[in-house]
């Protein structure tokens, strides 16, 4: 089968770029894999087509330097990044035919995949993701684009049961092609650090307890609540790593609390902050799908404190595989977090259970053959 991936963003700084990159190695062990996407060229055991445009269009912020969000386009530069896009997978037609198109997020690679679908027969298969609904529900130019095409795609599969939800809501004639596959994890990747808790904890000139953010600094992440109750934990370092549009602002409230560090996007360092952490905070104040921290903080061990909104609850069962708190309510995240750190047994059956959990659903092998079954049997 030969599969060809449109994404909408960057690969690295985002978890639908996580997402493509796992599937696309999976798929790519018995399967050709293509994947085309705007921003750097990446290295890759997969066939990959870059391209390259000023700045990167994204959903909501990017970690790229040059990025600026879909709503902020006027209609003409829509269409020219159409248009330019549509350009580029002409060029990567010439030598990559598709037996199935699995397009990346409800957004403008939509219409291009039906356009093609109209030419070459080739079934459509969109996996929609939280950021791609946020910029639909904020900008009405988007919702008639996707509705648009709701006819001509095939398969509609959603990394969320709310997410699913939401698309049904939003696009009632997409339900009985809609279906949820979660994203995955990499559970090797997260059973071993690269250097001891004592070197890492030197390193970073950490407290003898860490609570750990990752993920995008937007305000929608809610990270701000999490800074204003950092105060709370004078035993404790606050490590929140990421970039995005609210950073300024983040950085601002962090100056006065000592035990807060913010940090860049870690890469291979990772490993290492999920491993060696005592709790991961999910923040979220909007409606995210699932989070692919979550999953990796499960896979390593970590238990993990979050909102009860959109997807999480897909993984986090509250008091059996994390703890979960109303959104934006600091001082019910205040006590779920120091439940954790006061209560070491209780950190240990979170984090087993939550193992067993990723193990058991999330396995990204086990993702990828649920979408190939479906790829065969549109084909």
């Amino acid at each position: 089968m030969r599969i060809l991936m449109l994404h909408s963003v960057p690969l690295y700084g985002s978890g639908s770029g996580t997402y493509v990159k796992k599937l696309a190695d999976e798929f790519s062990k018995k399967h050709e894999v293509c994947v085309i996407y705007p921003g750097p060229p990446a290295r890759e055991k997969f066939i990959t087509h870059n391209i390259e445009i000023d700045p990167v269009p994204v959903f909501t912020s990017h970690p790229t330097e040059l990025s600026r969000s879909f709503v902020d386009y006027d209609s003409q530069e829509i269409i020219q990044i159409i248009s330019h896009y549509l350009g580029e997978l002409s060029k990567l037609l010439e030598k990559f035919q598709p037996d199935i198109i699995h397009v990346q997020h409800l957004g403008i690679w939509c219409s291009i995949a039906v356009m093609l679908k109209s030419l070459l027969n080739t079934p459509v298969v969109v996996t929609a993701h939280g950021t791609g609904m946020f910029v639909i529900e904020r900008d009405g130019r988007f919702e008639s684009l996707i509705q648009n095409c709701i006819e001509g795609i095939d398969q509609i599969i959603a990394v969320s049961d709310s997410l699913k939800n939401k698309v049904v809501n939003t696009f009632p004639s997409a339900e009985e092609k809609s279906i949820t596959i979660p994203g995955g994890v990499d559970l090797s990747k997260y059973s071993k650090p690269s250097m001891s808790k004592e070197k890492w904890r030197s390193m970073y000139n950490l407290k003898n307890k860490v609570i750990l953010y990752v993920g995008r600094l937007i305000e929608e992440k809610g990270v701000q609540h999490l800074i204003n109750i950092a105060s709370d934990f004078p035993e404790a370092t606050v490590v929140i790593s990421g970039s995005g549009n609210y950073e300024k602002t983040l950085k601002k409230m962090a100056a006065d609390k000592e035990n807060v560090l913010l940090l860049p996007h870690l890469k291979d360092k990772i490993v290492d902050f999920f491993i060696h952490s005592d709790v991961l905070c999910v923040p979220s104040i909007w409606e995210e799908a699932l989070g692919l921290v979550i999953l990796e903080a499960m896979a390593s061990g970590t238990p993990v404190v979050a909102s009860n909104i959109g997807g999480i609850p897909t993984a986090i069962k509250d008091g059996e595989t994390g703890l979960l708190f109303e959104p934006g309510n600091e001082e019910n995240m205040k006590d779920n977090i120091k439940r954790l750190l006061e209560n070491p047994e209780l950190s240990e059956t979170l984090s087993k259970n939550a193992l067993e959990t990723v193990k058991r659903n999330f396995a990204w092998e086990s993702i990828a053959e649920k979408l190939l079954r479906v790829f065969e049997k549109l084909i």
